[in-house]
Parts: structure tokens; sequence; C-alpha cells
């Protein structure tokens, strides 16, 4: 039996998550693929005249793994102690990639 392909792109990712922290990007990682999560990061690093110097790290998940990439996050830490190291982004990537 042949496989259906439609000619449309679909985007169905969503910036999940973000994190200043590559200690703590590679706990989520590892935590992502033990869920078998798929997941992409964009990497971003600081503008030459900006004021924040940090590299910033976005997780993109698909839509539909969303809810399960959430139920991950428990396992990264206590909510109490990541509040102010990963900010929650959910929204639709706006940018094509290919």
């Amino acid at each position: 039996m042949e496989t259906a392909y439609q000619k449309e792109k679909v985007n169905n990712e969503v910036e999940w998550c973000q994190v200043y922290d590559l200690e703590l990007k590679d706990k989520i990682e590892k935590v992502l693929l033990k869920n078998r999560v798929s997941y992409c990061i964009l990497w971003e690093k600081p503008k030459l005249f900006s004021s924040d110097k940090r590299e910033r790290y976005i997780f993109c998940v698909n839509a539909l793994q969303k809810e399960t990439a959430d139920a991950a996050m428990s396992q990264v830490g206590d909510p109490e102690e990541l509040k102010g190291r990963v900010i929650f982004l959910n929204r639709k990537v706006e940018k094509t990639y290919m």
C-alpha cells in the first residue's frame, strides 16, 4: 500500500518554553527525549548592542504533544524552583524555516 502525501506544508509547531541556562536546557532536553516528545531548539545569540548578553534557548514542540511535554516538565524539577528560570510561551511559531 502506498503512502499518500499532501502537497501543502503543515506548520503545527508551538513555541513551548524558553530558558537562558545551559544546564537547565540540557535537563529539559533529556526529559523530552525520555518521554519521546518531538522538539526542536531555536538558539538565539544576544544582539551586538543589546543590554541582555544571555543566550536564549526556545523549545518548540508539536502542538499534538504539548500536553505530554507539560506533564514531562514535572520530571525536570520543582515548579516553584523553576518559576523564574523557565518562561512558558505557548504561542504558534511564526517563522518558516524550510
